[in-house]
C-alpha cells in the first residue's frame, strides 16, 4: 500500500504501530533530533520508509509470521 496515497486515518494508524515497534526496541530508520518514538515514526512515514500492507496484500512469509500457518490450505489436501 502506498502511504502517500493513503488517507490520513491509515497514515496515523501505521505511524502508531511503528511507534509501538520503536518503543519495543526496533531500530529507527531515520536520523532524528527527537527521541520520542511517535515523532520518529511520523518522520519515517512522511519520508516513505515504512511499508504497510492490508491483510490480503501481505506476502506469504509475513502472513504466516503474523497469523500462523494457513490451516485451510492444509485441510484441502
Amino acid at each position: 500500500m502506498n502511504l502517500d496515497e493513503a488517507g490520513m486515518f491509515v497514515r496515523v494508524n501505521v505511524a502508531a504501530q511503528r511507534a509501538r515497534q520503536l518503543m519495543q526496541g526496533a531500530a529507527p530508520k531515520v536520523e532524528s533530533r527527537s527521541r520520542k518514538p511517535a515523532a520518529i515514526a511520523i518522520q519515517e512515514v512522511e519520508e516513505g520508509l515504512i511499508e504497510a500492507f492490508t491483510p490480503s496484500e501481505l506476502p506469504e512469509s509475513l502472513r504466516e509470521a503474523a497469523f500462523g500457518p494457513d490451516e485451510s490450505a492444509e485441510s484441502e489436501e
